[in-house]
């Protein structure tokens, strides 16, 4: 492997290479050398949020597309699929999974220039800059659509009528679709940033990156909406008219996808101060009543402070932003409609109704949010935590946690509870609250502990998602049992509902204490490792 990565490099650094370079207006000398040092930084942990150039990252992705294609394709041999709708069924896969992660890897590399504003000085084209920078969508490509298509090619040879040159074609197809998803992602940007301001990018970024799963959770009702139009009984019949049409339409993609390139190439290093400058807020210092009632309630200025910390930071940090934003159209698409559909049911009336889900949609939401919270774009910044007293970090960690609890677990029940009181009762609407409100405390007690540093101080790692992925299989088969324990046990009494909600409600407290107390020891630990990583640089001084 490493021979064939060799060949490789001394293939894509020759003369041909180069003249090929210098024809689409790039510096050849200039990209190699922003190569080896976007190269360099990989290799010293500075960019391992970056899927292209994490190779373990990479590599992880491609075996578990690669498990999940598989799969796949023996359901389909199985039950002898046509051809055709094989080669369709991966090729919309790959392009929307491929779509999905290059709109967000694109949008990483190129709103957080950290680099930029050390070269922005030098004579570098915008070109070379661009090209250097986006260079790792085509390892992700060159990647993952092999991985995702390889095992369902020769698997295609077993389906009946698929002709002898079929694995070829499907992959020969699949490169083609992960190319033209590179394509698209690299002229949306160029158009975001020839249209919109610097200071807005980021915000356009975070948006752009959530597309797919958007437009993959609106596509039902957006299909019935073009039925009722009827848009396709007006369009014209005729042959002529048909290929004159799909004519016009790919030259205007052509061309849009062009000039999108083309302004991403030419504007973007103009750009890059303004996109790391941000957008300026003007704000001014003012005391909150419910920061001053958490602050009471978690032991003082320090309980204050986590609050205030995790609530702005949520709202601000760019990657926290990027990562939770798709997590939470899932959710709001997937869960929400569920239980709004069956919140009029009686848990208690023996009928199943999502609303058995509820308790738990809470602990989804929290499993993102804690997966996510230690990450963040200013990870450097994390030492001024050590000029903090020691002995603050324990009602810092009891505000992290209050600025968790309320907003995501409190502040819903109590929103919920008039609803269903109106719907069932005050009896039952109350027991199925208080139910709820241990369960989704435990959630969150077992959940604080994957915060094992201190929030927004941590680099993204792009190894993340996949283990999320198992965690996340897991905890679904959990959820399951817990829902069926819920329908056939609990809830066919409110006296077993109500002696459940108390001793669920009493391990909820005893795992609060332990996990908050866990959750500040965590914190300690992280920070006296980057303070015998950076040396004794601060002292702690005691009054």
């Amino acid at each position: 492997m490493k021979r064939i990565r060799q060949i490789l490099r001394t293939v894509l650094r020759g003369p041909e290479a180069s003249r090929l370079l210098e024809r689409l207006g790039i510096d050849p000398r200039r990209y190699w050398l922003l190569m080896d040092l976007f190269g360099e930084l990989s290799e010293r942990g500075e960019v391992m949020d970056q899927l292209g150039r994490n190779g373990v990252a990479l590599e992880t992705a491609g075996w578990l597309y690669a498990a999940v294609s598989a799969l796949m394709a023996i359901a389909m041999i199985v039950s002898r699929t046509a051809p055709a709708a094989y080669l369709s069924a991966f090729l919309g896969l790959t392009g929307f999974l491929l779509l999905f992660i290059l709109l967000s890897e694109a949008g990483n590399s190129l709103v957080n220039p950290e680099e930029g504003l050390i070269l922005a000085h030098q004579p570098i084209n915008g070109a070379t800059y661009t090209a250097a920078k986006l260079s790792h969508l085509a390892r992700i490509v060159f990647t993952l659509a092999p991985a995702m298509n390889v095992v369902p090619a020769l698997g295609s040879l077993l389906l009946p009528r698929a002709p002898w040159y079929f694995p070829l074609f499907e992959m020969t197809c699949a490169l083609a679709v992960g190319l033209v998803a590179a394509l698209l992602s690299c002229a949306l940007y160029g158009w975001l940033i020839r249209l919109l301001p610097a200071k807005r990018l980021r915000a356009a970024a975070q948006t752009a990156g959530a597309l797919p799963f958007l437009s993959f959770m609106l596509w039902g009702p957006l299909e019935r909406l073009f039925k009722r139009a009827a848009i396709a009984d007006r369009l014209p019949t005729g042959p002529a008219a048909q290929w004159g049409m799909a004519a016009a339409a790919g030259i205007i993609a052509i061309t849009a996808v062009a000039f999108g390139i083309r302004s991403l190439s030419a504007d973007y290093l103009l750009r890059v101060t303004g996109i790391m400058h941000g957008a300026r807020r003007k704000t001014r210092a003012r005391r909150s009543r419910l920061f001053e009632t958490a602050a009471a309630l978690a032991g003082g200025q320090a309980g204050r402070a986590g609050w205030a910390f995790v609530s702005r930071m949520a709202r601000r940090d760019f990657q926290f932003r990027r990562q939770a934003l798709p997590m939470l159209i899932i959710l709001a698409f997937s869960f929400v409609p569920l239980v709004a559909r069956g919140w009029r049911t009686d848990p208690f009336s023996r009928r199943f109704t999502t609303m058995h889900l509820a308790p738990h949609l809470f602990g989804f939401v929290l499993f993102f949010v804690c997966s996510l919270l230690k990450y963040g774009a200013e990870y450097k910044g994390r030492w001024i935590f050590q000029l903090a007293p020691a002995r603050s970090v324990a009602g810092f960690a009891r505000g992290v946690y209050a600025a968790l609890y309320v907003p995501c677990i409190a502040v819903p029940h109590i929103l919920l509870l008039p609803a269903l009181v109106w719907a069932w009762g005050f009896w039952n609407a109350g027991l199925f609250v208080c139910f709820s409100l241990a369960v989704s405390s435990i959630y969150l007690a077992l959940e604080i502990r994957l915060v094992d540093a201190v929030p927004f101080t941590r680099q993204m790692v792009a190894t993340g998602s996949a283990a999320m992925m198992g965690i996340l299989m897991v905890g679904a088969v959990a959820i399951a049992v817990a829902v069926g324990i819920q329908y056939f046990v609990i809830f066919h009494s409110p006296a077993t509902a109500a002696a459940s909600a108390v001793v669920l409600g009493g391990v909820a407290w005893m795992a609060t204490r332990q996990a908050v107390r866990g959750f500040a020891e965590a914190m300690r630990y992280d920070l006296a490792t980057v303070s015998g990583e950076a040396g004794t640089l601060y002292r702690e001084v005691g009054a």
